[in-house]
């Protein structure tokens, strides 16, 4: 029984590939039709009834898993803008944290024979 089962499953997939027609590369182009210098191209599916089945299992459990994934990221986002909404600037501004206030750049300027470090305002630096 499996087998007739087996057979009957194999034509049908040969019948509907048989179905489709040949197809011929043109150039860079596919057809139905033969075309000067085209070629035949194998279109076949190579995978079995099981597999093909497989496939589409697994298809529609992405399918569903992106359904959800889209649900839970249009809730998060609606949860966002709401708690967002009486805000009056962005909320990355208050996370970042405050910068320390710039130093005062100084120059090294050594003394060769001394062997001392002498530090001098930069001359491009305004006088407090």
């Amino acid at each position: 029984m499996t087998k007739h089962l087996f057979a009957a499953v194999v034509l049908a997939g040969a019948s509907v590939a048989a179905a489709a027609g040949p197809i011929y590369r043109c150039g860079k182009t596919y057809s139905q039709t033969p075309c000067p210098n085209g070629t035949l191209v194998d279109a076949a599916d190579p995978r079995t009834a099981a597999q093909r089945a497989q496939a589409k299992r697994e298809v529609a459990r992405e399918k569903r898993l992106a359904a959800q994934m889209e649900s839970d990221r249009r809730a998060r986002e609606a949860a966002s803008a709401a708690s967002q909404a009486g805000t009056a600037g962005p909320a990355a501004s208050a996370a970042a944290p405050a910068r320390a206030p710039a130093r005062k750049r100084t120059h090294r300027r050594a003394a060769s024979s001394l062997g001392v470090v002498v530090l001098t305002p930069s001359p491009n630096q305004p006088k407090p």
